[in-house]
């Protein structure tokens, strides 16, 4: 009997001890739902950001125009190019500067002007200049010449599949024609480039690095006679090294 009593007053315990922790556990649960979750930031918070950001954005587009107009005054215009293209990226409302980028463009592909003259006579003949990537130049050419042509052709007419020593697609039977030829790393002559039709005047964009060649699309047996004047400007250097 005395055991028997024993034992429960024990489960008495155990049930009065579990129901307070589960009391307890309710009571904390109860205050965690009662707690407030974190709201966002008022308007007023979020109008002060905005403020801010403007006003980060105002200061950076006037400090690149500003150092724009250094650079320019310094005779960098490529540098002053890429700062206003920024600008234009960042805030294409902002007045003037299309206008800006294109005088400075036609500043850039107006220097350095060199002239040369072009025997037609000779093909593709010798490299009249130096290139690079990404960097634009102007070709300008003045005067005529003399085109002849002694050969047989058949129904397909002349051949067009290597620009070197064959007519050159795209471009105008007799025109002017340029083609640059990259220099790999061991400095030797890399695959030609597709001719480019010149004509009288072009702007030209190079994909690669290397020497320029210029000549007229003529097919072989072509017996030309003459020499046309050409002027090279902007980011060129002349085989003179000019």
């Amino acid at each position: 009997m005395q055991s028997q009593r024993i034992r429960t007053l024990c489960l008495g315990l155990v049930l009065t001890a579990l129901a307070v922790c589960c009391s307890t556990q309710l009571v904390a649960q109860t205050k965690r739902s009662k707690t407030k979750r974190p709201t966002g930031p008022s308007v007023a918070k979020i109008r002060q950001l905005e403020l801010q950001e403007k006003k980060a954005k105002e200061d950076f587009l006037r400090q690149q125009v500003e150092l724009a107009k250094e650079y320019e005054s310094a005779g960098l215009l490529e540098k002053a190019k890429d700062l206003l293209q920024t600008v234009q990226k960042v805030a294409p409302e902002v007045k003037g500067v299309k206008e800006k980028l294109g005088e400075l463009e036609e500043s850039i592909l107006s220097e350095n002007p060199n002239e040369i003259e072009l025997d037609v006579s000779k093909g593709w003949g010798d490299p009249i200049a130096r290139v690079e990537k990404g960097k634009k130049f102007r070709i300008q050419a003045e005067g005529s010449y003399r085109f002849s042509v002694e050969t047989e052709i058949g129904p397909t007419g002349f051949a067009n599949s290597d620009p070197i020593r064959e007519m050159a697609k795209g471009v105008p039977t007799g025109a002017l024609m340029a083609i640059v030829i990259p220099i790999t790393d061991k400095g030797k002559p890399g695959k030609p480039g597709t001719p480019i039709a010149v004509g009288d005047s072009k702007e030209i964009n190079p994909s690669e690095s290397g020497l320029l060649f210029l000549a007229i699309n003529a097919p072989q047996g072509h017996k030309c006679s003459g020499k046309l004047d050409i002027k090279l400007s902007g980011y060129v250097t002349t085989a003179s090294g000019n």
